[in-house]
């Protein structure tokens, strides 16, 4: 039993590198984003955002509540991401909170859609990021 434990180990190990590298970056075919590359937001209604990220692409933000309802264009997002990397592919990588005139609104993230260019280019002026 005591010689299997250095294998248990081994493979342990190599099983938490591997997942630690697929967290780096995404898997072929998701639609993600860098949180350190976003450079906009527009609050669509009270349940929907929309983010730019590095000037070209834009992402549709789905919430399960109504979080969104009081806040302005303006008001600032708080952003956490999980795993230890910035990378936001599903709702779960990504904590968002509204900094409203009340304080912290928590929201949870229902889906991320990444926009096509059709979508963004038909998307309203007051709605671009």
């Amino acid at each position: 039993m005591n010689r299997l434990l250095p294998l248990v180990l081994a493979a342990t190990a190599l099983t938490a590198g591997a997942s630690q590298a697929l967290a780096q970056e995404p898997a072929a075919g998701r639609q993600c984003f860098r949180v350190s590359q976003m450079d906009g937001h527009r609050v669509a209604d009270p349940r929907t955002l929309y983010v730019g990220v590095r000037n070209k692409e834009v992402f549709r933000i789905d919430m399960h509540g109504a979080c969104l309802a009081g806040a302005n264009m303006g008001d600032p997002l708080v952003i956490e991401t999980t795993g230890g990397t910035d990378l936001v592919c599903r709702p779960i990588d990504l904590d968002l909170k509204v900094a409203g005139t009340i304080g912290l609104s928590p929201c949870i993230v229902k889906s991320i859609t990444k926009l096509t260019p059709p979508q963004i280019v038909s998307l309203p002026p007051k709605l671009k990021p």
